[in-house]
């Protein structure tokens, strides 16, 4: 029984003493849908921390005569050596229906 306890002793210390993985996740949406509709998104975001961070920018325009209009700028940073997680961006523009426009821009840095 003391042996127990002094494992989870020693494995609840190696997780407190273990440097914090944070994470960061952005979703940004711009959406025209229906007849006519116009949809203007300008985003900055700036992600830093030791874990994996994640933007995912989606730009739609759907139905008819429909305009959707996005603008990015993304900077993402983790910090180099063994314990830097991932830097994922995803953007997706999509224009669907008769007479839709759907124009992005993105800026992007990722170290």
């Amino acid at each position: 029984m003391i042996r127990h306890s002094l494992l989870a002793g020693f494995a609840t210390l190696a997780l407190l003493s273990a440097p914090a993985m944070a994470q960061n996740v952005t979703s940004l949406n711009n959406t025209a849908a229906g007849i006519g509709n116009l949809a203007k998104q300008n985003t900055f975001t700036m992600q830093q921390g030791s874990g994996p961070n994640y933007i995912d920018m989606s730009n739609t325009a759907a139905g008819i005569g429909n305009v959707a209009k996005q603008k990015g700028m993304v900077f993402q940073q983790t910090p180099s050596g063994p314990f830097g997680g991932t830097n994922a961006f995803n953007a997706n523009n999509l224009a669907a229906g008769i007479g839709n426009v759907a124009k992005q821009k993105v800026f992007a840095i990722q170290k």
